[in-house]
């Protein structure tokens, strides 16, 4: 890694190699500025004799920055200022403005159109160099800002493929559907750049399926990093998934030793069994599971309390049951869906529940979420989304699992 004295000795030298463009229709003016910025060091220059003159040295020289006069014959330098600015390959050119004009009107002018900044003339050779070097250190730190940026929007979008992968694939999905004539239908939609939400499923017999979702606090990178710690230890500890209880109490003791203060999980798991048609699960202080009969049109509502993961040792989480017969669907959703504008039309709270369903008319909800969601766009909701919904099907059709 570089010292601050090798970044400094790399900025030097990127500062006097930097292109610069003199722009003057007035020959001595620019052989006067040319040899002002000789003397300052600078080497890549290039002069232009008129605006359009400038705009084809532009595509030609990429210059770090322009020294721009504002009075010339045809395109003048306010009509360049704006080409430039309009043009989004180019829009962040330094530029500054150098004019003989003594009213303010035409400065301001330069300035709101674009300008980085104004000299007036007669040009001082070491104003103008000061001027200058603000002006590309600015530019320097800026390309430097833009390239780290560029670097960790990378390492962001490559961490969030990974966590995406602790989620069940595809493949997985559609054997689970089709040994237990089933649907699952997902919706992962993180707030930020990465996810303090996940969730899993696990076959673990020829009649059970095992399902949790967790929820962090906080957002971001230092939730996200929680995920990963609980995806290892649901693995670690997945022989035990057909007991909920066990394998909260598992999870809650162990993430009380590396959760840091004041941090902690939601967290549902429990046991769908086709053959006795129940859902068995156990909660800490995640949001209510939902039974959704899509033909009577209405929800029922589970109990989603307890004490959240990491924060008390040895706590009690009470087993709960809920029937889940052939046609309904199991529902569970990460806490954005109580908040009454965070999704226009969708609103989980219970007081809501029934005029939802209404609105549902059958469809399934991950089907009819996942609609508003992309009618949305590019969202970008205050918390993470996460939506399931395990629906089991009346007929063999998997393609019949949302509409009946």
């Amino acid at each position: 890694m570089l010292n601050k004295q090798q970044n400094m000795g790399l900025r030097n030298a990127a500062f006097y190699d930097s292109r610069i463009l003199v722009v003057d229709d007035a020959a001595l003016n620019r052989e006067l500025i040319v040899s002002y910025l000789e003397s300052g060091g600078f080497k890549n220059l290039e002069t232009a004799e008129d605006g359009n003159d400038a705009l084809e040295k532009i595509e030609s020289f990429f210059p770090d920055i322009m020294i721009l006069d504002l009075m010339m014959p045809g395109m003048d330098g306010i009509q360049v200022i704006k080409s430039v600015r309009n043009n989004p390959k180019i829009r962040h050119l330094p530029i500054i403005v150098q004019t003989a004009l003594s009213e303010p009107e035409q400065r301001i002018e330069a300035w709101q159109c674009g300008a980085n900044d104004v000299v007036a003339k007669p040009i001082h050779r070491l104003e103008l160099l000061s001027r200058i070097k603000v002006q590309l250190e600015n530019a320097i730190f800026l390309r430097e800002l833009e390239d780290y940026h560029t670097i960790a929007q990378q390492d962001i979008d490559q961490a969030f493929e990974v966590q995406k992968s602790l989620l069940p694939s595809a493949e997985s999905i559609a054997e689970l559907e089709n040994r237990h004539n089933i649907k699952i239908g997902s919706l992962f939609v993180p707030s930020r750049f990465l996810s303090g939400d996940l969730w899993g499923i696990l076959d673990i017999g020829p009649t059970q399926l095992a399902i949790w979702i967790c929820d962090f606090s906080g957002k971001g990178i230092r939730a996200a990093l929680h995920t990963f710690r609980l995806h290892t230890l649901i693995q670690e500890f997945k022989h035990c998934a057909d007991d909920p209880g066990e394998l909260i109490d598992a999870l809650n003791n162990r993430l009380i030793s590396v959760m840091p203060p004041g941090q902690f999980s939601t967290f549902l798991v429990g046991v769908i069994d086709f053959q006795a048609n129940l859902f068995t699960y156990t909660s800490a202080s995640a949001t209510h599971p939902l039974i959704y009969f899509p033909a009577e049109k209405r929800f029922q509502v589970g109990d989603g309390t307890g004490m959240p993961l990491g924060v008390v040792e040895r706590q009690s989480y009470p087993l709960r049951t809920m029937t889940v017969p052939k046609g309904a669907s199991l529902v569970l959703y990460s806490d954005l869906l109580w908040e009454p504008k965070a999704l226009p039309g969708v609103f989980l709270d219970e007081e809501n529940l029934a005029s939802f369903a209404r609105e549902l008319n059958g469809e399934g909800v991950v089907q009819t979420v996942g609609q508003q969601v992309r009618l949305l766009g590019d969202p970008s909701f205050s918390d993470d989304l996460t939506l399931i919904e395990v629906t089991r099907l009346s007929s063999g059709n998997i393609e019949d699992g949302h509409k009946r």
